[in-house]
């Protein structure tokens, strides 16, 4: 099971209390995304970090706790404030990088990176298979009445991303004055992203791409999904979604105790809203919306995005009216197709730096406020309830 860190207190104090409990997971992040920086844009981390403080100032502006909490995350991991910074808009950094993209000076930037003493893995090698990356990451199930028993509100995904980023995970349990109690499943150092809150509010997180990625600096989406899980409801997480224009792609699902149950395509283009039908909602990493789609990357041959949210849907009509936690799990477990499915276990057939996984399933059960987590493939563990 992942760790359970609990912070409270003023922004830059429960910072400090999140960076020092989780000092060695905050370095995992740094080596991966050292890595991936190195690989996809031949940037060292010292370049990264410059680019990072960029969004010092936005962040200012739209989240000054937040900025304070990543400061307090600095000094208790011992890195700094850029490092954390970094780790928080990875996915603005990296917006508009193609698929499977390689950087030929790649090597270079790692060299750079070993020289100045940044936490490192072992350099994944590229394979002699020729198949480019895996497009996107992520499928979700979701369902509210008349879908559920007992009227339960349940919002599920797979989280599908590098395996070895499965070792930066954590529970992050966070008590801030002013807003509901927060529970999200995060990498370390970053300020959330899955999760629930005392609420009634829960998110989750696909990640899509449109042409208009990584053309100007916008909301960080891992900023994004915190801001909404201090939202007192769903319509107040919603109204954020309209805060600024994205600098990347991504569908964050919103589902709330009494029964909401939507998906929000947030391009650079604007947010496009997806209801849920008679209590169904599924989702992977390509638009369905018409507008959302026409500027949309096409995805690539290797993608598994269409199958799996066919899937994801059709299992979901099956059990309308009988979906409980047994039915998400075994949704969250199929392997149906594969290895183009649902639970996806790393293809060897792709470069190592490219492989994506499911690195966890998480089954959110909005109405009593519990996570139940599978911290690795979600068939091969059980998924264990952790409350707010």
């Amino acid at each position: 099971m992942f760790p359970v860190i609990t912070i409270a207190g003023e922004p830059f104090e429960r910072g400090r209390q999140y960076g020092a409990s989780t000092a060695r997971q905050v370095r995992h992040s740094i080596a991966s995304y050292a890595r991936l920086f190195a690989y996809r844009r031949s940037l060292d981390w010292a370049a990264v970090q410059r680019e990072a403080l960029a969004y010092e100032p936005l962040l200012a502006e739209i989240a000054p706790d937040l900025l304070n909490e990543m400061y307090g995350i600095a000094e208790g991991a011992g890195c700094t404030p850029a490092e954390i910074i970094a780790l928080n808009v990875r996915t603005e950094l990296l917006a508009g990088v193609g698929v499977g993209v390689h950087h030929p000076e790649a090597t270079v930037a790692l060299a750079r990176n070993r020289a100045a003493g940044v936490p490192f893995h072992n350099e994944l090698p590229l394979n002699d298979y020729g198949m480019v990356g895996e497009d996107g990451e992520c499928t979700t199930a979701a369902a509210a009445p008349p879908a559920t028993i007992n009227g339960r509100v349940w919002l599920a995904q797979t989280w599908d991303w590098q395996g070895d980023q499965r070792a930066a995970c954590i529970l992050l349990r966070i008590d801030t004055p002013g807003h509901p109690p927060i529970l999200t499943l995060t990498e370390a150092g970053m300020v959330a992203k899955i999760g629930l809150n005392g609420a009634g509010v829960a998110v989750g997180l696909n990640l899509l791409r449109s042409r208009a990625d990584g053309q100007h600096q916008g909301m960080p989406v891992h900023v994004l999904l915190r801001l909404m899980l201090q939202s007192t409801s769903v319509a107040v997480a919603r109204r954020l979604a309209e805060l600024l224009p994205s600098g990347g792609s991504s569908c964050i699902t919103l589902a709330g105790a009494t029964g909401e149950l939507l998906a929000l395509e947030i391009t650079p283009g604007g947010v496009a809203e997806l209801p849920a039908r008679e209590g169904l909602l599924a989702h992977a990493n390509h638009c369905l919306d018409a507008n959302a789609a026409a500027g949309e990357c096409a995805l690539e041959p290797t993608s598994t995005s269409r199958d799996r949210y066919g899937r994801a849907w059709d299992l979901l009509q099956v059990a309308a009216g009988q979906i409980d936690l047994v039915v998400l799990q075994n949704i969250l477990r199929d392997h149906e197709g594969a290895p183009r499915c649902i639970c996806r276990h790393p293809d060897p057939r792709i470069a190592a730096v490219d492989r994506n996984e499911s690195v966890c399933g998480v089954i959110i059960d909005v109405t009593t406020q519990t996570m139940h987590i599978a911290a690795n493939l979600p068939c091969q563990v059980p998924f264990v309830p952790v409350s707010i």
